[in-house]
């Protein structure tokens, strides 16, 4: 693996345990996202159905640049794209700078990583 795979292979890795922390911080304490005073059933429900999902992905993603290379590991990077992306939108519908920026930005870091682990 070259200098500059290693660089961005941390990158995407750091990117991917924010996104990470922050499904637990949803799991923990589901007001911190959502800035409501009290969380109600349905949001702590709700953060549970996001973390569950979003942990096992955020590590997979983590780690899938240093363990493979190759089209498996490129669908594994474009699906937390679009799953970032997804969550840029919605960030954009709340007009929260954070919540948008942060994850395109995760957005471009993963797309890149992708391209970069599918070529030969």
């Amino acid at each position: 693996m070259s200098a500059g795979m290693i660089s961005l292979a941390v990158l995407n890795g750091v990117v991917s345990l924010v996104s990470t922390g922050f499904a637990i911080v949803a799991v923990v304490r589901p007001s911190a996202l959502s800035h409501e005073s009290t969380p109600t059933t349905g949001e702590r429900f709700y953060a549970w159905m996001y973390a569950v999902r979003g942990v096992p992905l955020g590590l997979l993603v983590c780690v899938v640049p240093f363990l493979a290379s190759g089209t498996v590991s490129a669908l594994v990077l474009i699906t937390a794209a679009v799953v970032q992306a997804g969550d840029a939108a919605i960030g954009a519908s709340r007009r929260e700078a954070r919540m948008t920026v942060a994850p395109a930005l995760a957005s471009v870091i993963h797309v890149i990583t992708a391209i970069a682990v599918a070529a030969p």
